[in-house]
């Protein structure tokens, strides 16, 4: 389920336009999170950091909020 915070990361993600890349897994939790709302898709992920993209699920959840 998602949360008031989720929402405000899926809002600055589609203005940043549409993507994001993460370095470290500190961060990473909220991003997967998003993952499993099916709001973002992680493109790839290497020793050093992970993309990710926004989903049209994403884009419909950024403009609902």
């Amino acid at each position: 389920m998602a949360v008031p915070d989720d929402f405000r990361l899926i809002r600055e993600i589609r203005d940043a336009g549409g993507r994001v890349q993460k370095f470290g897994t500190r961060d990473q939790k909220r991003y997967d999170d998003l993952v499993a709302l099916g709001w973002l898709q992680r493109l790839s992920t290497d020793a050093k950091s992970t993309h990710y993209r926004i989903t049209e699920r994403g884009t419909a959840a950024a403009l609902r909020s």
